[in-house]
């Protein structure tokens, strides 16, 4: 009897030295109180854990990741959300694009496709496009308070509110496709803080089972955050994201085309929008549009529609017009008319950050239309009259040079000292033209943002930086992290 028991120990042994062990991932872009409650319920069960992202500024960190890591088989994403991840607490971020790409790929099977279970703990990672208390372009002015790049913010925007393209809960269940289930908030979730006893409780209301698996148990959760945002869905591969990855075969002639076709119905072409404005040189959709007239009719009418409901998302609006005009939509003269008509609404209201980040990438596109010339008197008047016109001009291409150049400026000119050296030994005689210079002749992506937080902390603390030479700045920045950062000081710490 004992014989038959210790060779029944033996086996027991043997197999769980057999037993791979789980590991639990994070991404902690803002406070560690998720990842921390998670660690602490997993653990005790032989999960280990791995930080996914670095404390360093590295900006090719997931890419890296993906390689390194063996398999995490649950995935805790936690931080800010509005298309992308973000925090105080690092530089580093992940959005929605990258995460997409990557799964298109299949360049990061171990962090997309072997977690069982993913927690988004982020505002809006699983929302549909259901109104709430907001509209887009209040959500639009939040999203760039927070810091957001206006082409990203308004982004986002259409993804939550406006009816064409995907909600963010089909993006990320077209990336965690494999998952069992995915987690995450229909709109505006509970901070790390008031996050993290929720998930105590889901915890102790969790089977052992189910922490095996999935971390956590559906009804756990649900039952924890009653009365918060949350949702969990099982995602699943949907017949669209089929289509348009056979649409960009290489292999297949006759399975691509049959796919366009599809997508390019009448009732699939708004949910297919990010596909198709990103896709919008493909020879297939090129000679689609160009030779039969259904498909260009239809086109049309719904690329004007998208235009038309997109009022106030100006980067969209001329995203939507350079796709008609690519494919003979509408002429050059229509075009044309129709970024003036974009511009001029900005220009109604008084320029601001935002409006005049929204003027300077559509005249900084389309600087061979002329747009600013184009302008009534009366608007020319209030765009040189406000404190964003020299900025505005330069985004039109203008030499826009001061009188007597900085100190620094000409240290960097003459090569006088190395680059940094122009910048250090002159701290008081910065300006604009100076840090983009000694930035444009940096290789280095981070130690060229770090000119630009040097340039904005000294003229900033002398009280000589306005918004407008902010927001050059922030254009300067390499990696989007700081661009956010730098561009939520600028509308939170430096005056008009």
């Amino acid at each position: 009897m004992k014989r038959a028991k210790s060779i029944v120990g033996v086996l027991v042994l043997v197999a769980s030295f057999g037993l791979k062990a789980q590991t639990f991932c994070s991404m902690t872009f803002n406070s560690p109180d998720e990842k921390i409650s998670f660690n602490k319920n997993l653990s005790p069960l032989g999960y280990k854990h791995v930080e996914l992202v670095p404390q360093n500024k590295d900006p090719e960190w997931f890419s890296k990741a993906c390689k390194t890591v063996s398999s995490c088989d649950i995935l805790v994403v936690s931080g800010h959300f509005g298309g992308l991840f973000f925090g105080e607490q690092s530089s580093s971020t992940i959005s929605l694009e990258e995460l997409t790409r990557a799964r298109e790929l299949g360049t990061c099977p171990a962090i997309l496709d072997k977690p069982k279970a993913v927690y988004l703990m982020g505002c809006n990672t699983l929302s549909s496009k259901s109104p709430d208390h907001r509209s887009v372009n209040d959500y639009l002015r939040v999203l760039v308070g927070d810091g957001f790049p206006l082409s990203l913010a308004e982004e986002v925007a259409a993804a939550r509110y406006l009816s064409f393209g995907q909600s963010m809960a089909e993006s990320m269940s077209s990336i965690f496709n494999k998952s069992q289930m995915v987690v995450g908030f229909e709109s505006t979730g509970p901070l790390g803080a008031q996050a993290a006893p929720r998930l105590e409780r889901a915890f102790k209301e969790s089977s052992t089972a189910e922490k095996k698996t999935t971390g956590l148990g559906k009804n756990a959760l649900l039952s924890a955050f009653k009365g918060t945002n949350l949702r969990v869905v099982k995602p699943e591969v949907r017949k669209s994201d089929e289509l348009k990855k056979a649409a960009l075969s290489v292999t297949d002639s006759a399975l691509s085309l049959n796919a366009w076709r599809q997508i390019l119905k009448p009732g699939s072409i708004s949910e297919n929008y990010d596909f198709l404005i990103k896709n919008q040189n493909h020879p297939v959709l090129v000679a689609l549009a160009r030779d039969e007239d259904e498909i260009a009719r239809n086109l049309y009418e719904k690329m004007l529609s998208i235009y038309q409901s997109s009022k106030g998302l100006s980067e969209i609006q001329v995203k939507v017009l350079g796709f008609m005009k690519l494919h003979n939509l509408i002429d050059i003269y229509t075009y044309e008319d129709s970024l003036l008509s974009v511009v001029s609404s900005i220009l109604s209201k008084e320029i601001d950050y935002i409006s005049a980040d929204q003027l300077c990438t559509i005249v900084k596109k389309n600087k061979e239309a002329g747009l600013l010339t184009k302008l009534s008197g009366n608007q020319k008047k209030l765009l040189l009259s406000s404190s964003y016109g020299p900025y505005l001009r330069k985004c039109a291409g203008e030499v826009v040079l001061k009188q007597t150049p900085s100190k620094a400026y000409l240290c960097l000119l003459n090569r006088e000292n190395h680059d940094w050296g122009c910048l250090t030994s002159n701290p008081r005689e910065l300006d604009i033209e100076a840090c983009t210079l000694a930035k444009s002749r940096n290789a280095d992506p981070e130690n060229a943002d770090d000119m630009m937080w040097y340039c904005y902390s000294q003229m900033n603390d002398n009280r000589y930086l306005t918004r407008a030479g902010c927001l050059e700045l922030t254009h300067q920045f390499n990696l989007l992290g700081n661009q956010i950062k730098m561009n939520w000081n600028c509308l939170n710490r430096v005056s008009k």
